[in-house]
Formats: C-alpha cells, sequence, structure tokens
C-alpha cells in the first residue's frame, strides 16, 4: 500500500476502518474461543493526538447497547426515576405522563393551555431501562427519543452538578440551544482548567447541536442540592480569578436549578445520544476537542 497517496483525512479513514475490522475479527475469535494478542496498535494514537480531528463522528467506537450497559449508564447519569423528560420533534424537552393522549382525562389533549405541574390528572411516566436503550441507539432522525433528567430529588438532595455553556435565548430550543460563536471554548477550557487545579475531574460534554457544552462534576453520594450549588457558585466566582478570567459571559446556568425540591425542577438532557454521536456531538471530548474513541 501507497501510504503516500493518502491525505490525513484518507488516512484517518483507512485507520477507523482497519480499527472495525480488527474489533469484528475479534468478536469472531471470541465466539470461537480462540486466543488471541490482545494488543490494538491503534487504540493510543488518537486520543492523545494533538491536532483536532475534523472527523469527530468516526473517531467514536460504536457499540451494541444492551440492558446492562444501559443500566450502567444510568447509575452515573442518576436523576429521579419516577419522572423523566423527552425531546420534542421541533426541539425543546417535555415531562412525559401516562395521560398525555387520553382525551378524556388530558387537558392538554382537548386543547386546554395548562402546566403539566399544576394539572390535577398528571401521572409521570417512569424511566425504564428500555427507554434509556432508545436513547443510547437514537432510532429516531428527529431526535424525538432523546431523554432528559431531573437531577433534583424530592428530598432536596443531587448525585452532580451541570454547567451549562448553551445559548437559552428565545427561540434557541429550535436549533437544540447552538451558540452562534466559538467563543464559548474558550470558558469551558478555563472551567476545566480551574476543575483541575482543584484537584476536581470533570467531564466536559460536547452538547448535541455541536455549538454548546456541559461540564459535569459527580460526588460519590447524594448530598444536598444548595451545598453543591454553593460548590459550584464557588468553583466560577473564586476559580475565574485563579486564572485571570473576569467572567463566564456564555455559562448559562447549573443543574440542579434550584436549592430545594418544590417543584421537579429543571431537566438536563442526557449525553451520548445516537443520532448526535453519529457527528461526534453529544459526546465527552478532550481538552483538544476531541471525542474520546471509548465514550
Amino acid at each position: 500500500m501507497n501510504v503516500e497517496a493518502y491525505n490525513l483525512d484518507s488516512l484517518r479513514k483507512l485507520v477507523r476502518n482497519l480499527q472495525d475490522e480488527n474489533r469484528r475479527l475479534k468478536e469472531l475469535l471470541d465466539r470461537a474461543d480462540i486466543a488471541y494478542e490482545s494488543e490494538n496498535v491503534f487504540e493510543e494514537k488518537i486520543e492523545t493526538n494533538e491536532e483536532y480531528d475534523p472527523d469527530q463522528g468516526g473517531r467514536i467506537q460504536r457499540k451494541y447497547i444492551t440492558e446492562e450497559l444501559a443500566n450502567k449508564y444510568f447509575a452515573m447519569f442518576w436523576g429521579r426515576t419516577d419522572v423523566y423528560a423527552k425531546r420534542g420533534t421541533k426541539g425543546g424537552y417535555f415531562p412525559q405522563c401516562d395521560h398525555r393522549w387520553n382525551n378524556r382525562i388530558c387537558p392538554k389533549q382537548r386543547g386546554e393551555k395548562i402546566n403539566c405541574e399544576a394539572c390535577e390528572h398528571k401521572k409521570w411516566t417512569e424511566l425504564k431501562p428500555e427507554k434509556i436503550i432508545k436513547h443510547l441507539f437514537g432510532y429516531r432522525e428527529d431526535g424525538a427519543d432523546v431523554l432528559g433528567v431531573y437531577p433534583l430529588f424530592p428530598d432536596g438532595t443531587c448525585r452532580f452538578i451541570v454547567f451549562d455553556f448553551d445559548n437559552h435565548e428565545k427561540g434557541a430550543e429550535q436549533t437544540d440551544f447552538a451558540n452562534t460563536n466559538d467563543e464559548w471554548h474558550k470558558e469551558v477550557d478555563a472551567l476545566r482548567l480551574i476543575c483541575e487545579r482543584n484537584g476536581i475531574t470533570p467531564l466536559v460534554e460536547r452538547s448535541r447541536s455541536g455549538r454548546g457544552a456541559h461540564v459535569w462534576i459527580f460526588f460519590k453520594n447524594r448530598i444536598s442540592a444548595s451545598l453543591a450549588r454553593n460548590f459550584g457558585f464557588l468553583l466560577l466566582d473564586k476559580g475565574s480569578s485563579l486564572i485571570n478570567l473576569k467572567s463566564f459571559r456564555y455559562y448559562d446556568r447549573m443543574y440542579p436549578s434550584q436549592d430545594v425540591a418544590s417543584s421537579i425542577g429543571n431537566l438536563i438532557a442526557l449525553p451520548l445520544q445516537g443520532q448526535a454521536l453519529k457527528n461526534g456531538n453529544s459526546a465527552f471530548v478532550d481538552k483538544n476537542w476531541n471525542a474520546y474513541p471509548d465514550q
């Protein structure tokens, strides 16, 4: 093979194809119970490459989603299970109710304007593994199987905080809250640095639009949302002076967005959405904004 005949993009594609072929062959060997050397010469190179990879979707390894894997996923991104939200076909997220399409019970189905939380007939739909599997697979091209989780528990605790660097101006939901420029990159990089200088390892997720981000920090145990949010604000306020950043202009909000549970609170869209992953979005990224191959 004449490697010199390939440009950088075609070489990346060639490596990805070889990786896929390598993975399929190993699966065949595993099923046949045949031993083989486990070293993979490709695995170390991509993630440490300082150059931005234009093929962000191609670098992500695709995995078959089982119920066990879905449960492990949600064990990390764990919010309320008695209520969840789904993305609408035109953007925006809505809490799911068992009575939503019942003409006799649901006021909205009869054309009434009412907040679901205020409805006396609401019966929140429980979040089950099959919904998470659909979210991770991404069957729907319109994103209508994408899930949102409510991080604030009824007792006022949470298991994580998320810093949102998406665009939440009016109408932005139709473009999946995409920012209109790339300045937000610098602020996300700054928050990552602030966390690392304080001994915290955050996960930085490029959002569904590809033009925004969520920065996730997890706690070992559930703690009060007020304590978690004070901790988050301390990182923003005190940490910015540490790296000489005057303000976080593109930071929009923190989840959970409430200190106490007077309602179901605000939702955060779950990461690793199947359709968005094809373009390298809704994926966790390294310091060079390259998606990690093994999400």
